[in-house]
């Protein structure tokens, strides 16, 4: 183990867009068989849920003229087991979709800071948090939600005083109403999207910093005050990074599903569905990982973070000195970070027995 002098500090900054991004693929890659195997866990029980399901649904609406009838005729049982299925589908998916995100997001910390993670270690750590991570979806959609509706409320009023609905007229005072109305729904809209972006990280608090569902919410919009630029850059380049994945899996897929739909519709529903479970078990990780990341970006940039934390993580507690500033970045990305014996947990390579002191 290297020694430092009382003075020795980090390589500590924060990332930029272009860290971010080349911690995620190195992360991704590195661990892409643990990322997989947790969501595994959720998304084929629920893709064989929803495959079934649509299955079952859609062959009973396969249309069968009765030459005796002009009404086609339906196989009301298999509609209704359809039916049935779809729902509990969209009830457990509402359900274990935080569960999962948890699970993701507490492996990738731990392999973040150094630890070991396991898919069993994840999953009894998220299931601990996960009535936290309802109850903080939940409230989170409320949000956004009321708020949307607040800013858009006000369309309603000017649409019915101009007496287009009444009269139908398209008079100057109707297209000024229509005008402003479509204005407020897209102001709701946007303000919908703003309040997202601040409460973005209320999951990871839940389940990172093990707060409640109110406080987490409340940590998230701390975090992202000053930041709201930044952080809403970086989820659009993740969104577009992971629909750029999904085109590649889905296009293929959607020809396939149109071929196999002029035999049968059941069949291509099913088979869009295993698509749609797969493209979540692959590509959904790349989100959660860049979520962690720049949650972590964000505590280093407002905390400092904790740097005993980060300096225990490379096995050399005695280098948590606070950077001039407070600013932080892991050792693990730092151009100047002390390299020690042990294996990066990131990329899995070994590093060179060099070191570095402030």
């Amino acid at each position: 183990m290297a020694t430092a002098t009382a003075d020795a500090v980090f390589a500590l900054r924060p990332m930029g867009l272009g860290d971010l991004l080349d911690a995620v693929i190195r992360l991704y890659r590195g661990h892409f068989g643990l990322m997989v195997r947790i969501g595994a866990v959720v998304y084929v029980p629920l893709g064989v849920i929803y495959v079934v399901s649509s299955a079952l649904l859609f062959a009973g609406l396969d249309m069968e003229i009765d030459a005796e009838s002009p009404y086609p005729s339906y196989d009301t049982e298999l509609v209704l087991a359809g039916a049935i299925g779809m729902t509990l589908f969209f009830l457990l998916f509402w359900l274990t979709v935080p569960l999962v995100q948890g699970a993701v997001a507490k492996a990738i910390a731990e392999v973040y800071l150094g630890r070991e993670a396991t898919v069993g270690s994840a999953y009894g750590f998220a299931l601990r948090r996960w009535p936290t991570l309802i109850a903080v979806a939940f409230l989170g959609g409320i949000i956004t939600t009321a708020v949307s509706v607040i800013v858009a409320a006000p369309a309603v009023p000017l649409i019915i005083s101009s007496g287009l609905p009444v009269t139908g007229e398209w008079t100057t005072n109707a297209i000024v109403a229509v005008a402003l109305a479509f204005f407020l729904v897209v102001v709701g809209v946007h303000a919908a999207m703003a309040l997202g972006v601040r409460l973005y990280f209320a999951a990871l608090v839940a389940v990172l910093e093990e707060e409640g569902a109110i406080r987490s919410l409340v940590r998230s919009w701390e975090l992202t005050t000053g930041h709201f630029w930044r952080v809403l850059l970086a989820l659009l380049v993740l969104a577009l990074f992971v629909s750029v994945g999904v085109m590649i899996l889905i296009v293929p897929a959607q020809l396939i599903t149109a071929v196999v739909g002029i035999a049968s519709m059941a069949l291509a529903q099913s088979l869009n569905g295993a698509f749609q479970a797969l493209t979540q078990v692959v590509l959904q990780p790349i989100q959660s990982v860049g979520a962690v990341l720049l949650y972590y970006d964000l505590r280093m940039r407002k905390e400092g973070f904790d740097l005993v934390m980060m300096a225990e993580a490379i096995g050399e507690p005695e280098l948590a000195v606070r950077a001039a500033g407070g600013e932080a970045m892991p050792a693990l990305f730092g151009p100047t970070a002390p390299h020690t014996s042990q294996h990066n947990p990131v990329t899995g390579d070994e590093p060179e027995n060099t070191h570095h002191t402030a």
